[in-house]
């Protein structure tokens, strides 16, 4: 709803009467002047165009319901906006049946952008109020304690830099039946390597080198010992190629059934960080299918004689 004048009677009686008109802005339709967390009940002169740009009326003049014809009321930009044109006007007044334009018009303010630090530096999301800065370290350092995103505020940027220090990783992880090369140490710095090697006549799965990597731990996951896949057992069948048990990482068997028997599953089998691959097949006997035919000829008609060469049942 905006505002505009109306008479306002006052009488008096007493020996004389006589009426006062005074004239005064009121609501007067839809478009209202509503201030974002004014009661509902006061309608200050701004309108949702005023909303956009972020101009607000000044304390005073907050909490008044009406304005009398040549009252002027002074707006003022919100937290974290400043003018456009430090020349425009910030107050509008009533007259006649209308409220003036207001010629401020308010804008996000700027914080400008933020330096790198050291061994670090800013992905923004822009400069301006609201914006926000993650702080990222370089190749090879992390942060020191939480990470804390930094937000451009009514007075500028605000926290401050924080402290990249270099990365570390712990101890690396131990494996089952390997170990490392060498000894191992309390902490390693990033980029540093170690290597592992399994027991006598275990296969190694994976890498057998890792680095401490960017987070603070070695990467890629470390190997493990492989020991061989156990002899398979398929009954009714004989293996027709590949070696005999042990059975290391990549040995093949090749089977066929023996006379009678039919095969289930692959009859080729490689043995794999995880056994078999596929899956040691089965034999079966092959079962047996009986078909029984059984034709009834019925003849109802009668006074026809069945064929010579038919039989019935």
């Amino acid at each position: 709803m905006g505002y505009c004048c109306a008479a306002v009677s006052i009488r008096t009686e007493k020996r004389t009467s006589w009426l006062i008109q005074v004239n005064v802005c009121k609501s007067i339709g839809p478009h209202s002047y509503i201030l974002p967390g004014a009661p509902k009940s006061l309608n200050p002169p701004w309108s949702y165009s005023l909303l956009l740009h972020q101009e607000m009326l000044t304390a005073e003049h907050l909490s008044t319901p009406s304005f009398s014809d040549g009252s002027t009321v002074t707006f003022e930009c919100v937290i974290g906006h400043k003018p456009v044109d430090l020349k425009a006007s910030k107050s509008v007044t009533c007259q006649g049946n209308q409220w003036t334009n207001l010629e401020l018009s308010c804008a996000r303010k700027s914080c400008g952008s933020l330096a790198d630090f050291l061994n670090g530096r800013y992905e923004m999301t822009g400069k301006l109020f609201g914006d926000t800065a993650k702080p990222v370290c370089v190749k090879g350092y992390m942060l020191a304690g939480q990470e804390t995103t930094r937000t451009c505020r009514d007075q500028g940027w605000d926290g401050k830099d924080p402290v990249c220090e270099p990365v570390k990783c712990s101890a690396p992880p131990v494996i089952e039946n390997g170990q490392l090369e060498d000894e191992p140490f309390e902490s390693y710095d990033y980029s540093q390597a170690v290597s592992y090697r399994c027991n006598k006549g275990l296969n190694l799965i994976g890498q057998s080198t890792l680095h401490c990597s960017e987070d603070g731990t070695f990467k890629p996951d470390p190997p493990k010992c492989f020991g061989g896949c156990p002899a398979p057992t398929i009954p009714n069948a004989k293996r027709i190629e590949g070696k005999s048990p042990p059975y290391k990482l990549g040995n093949f068997v090749k089977y066929k059934c023996e006379d009678g028997y039919k095969m289930t599953g692959e009859d080729y089998i490689v043995c794999s960080a995880n056994g078999w691959d596929p899956e040691p097949p089965r034999n079966s006997l092959p079962k047996v299918k009986v078909v029984i035919y059984i034709y009834i000829y019925i003849y109802i008609y009668s006074g026809v004689n069945l064929p010579t060469n038919w039989v019935t049942l």
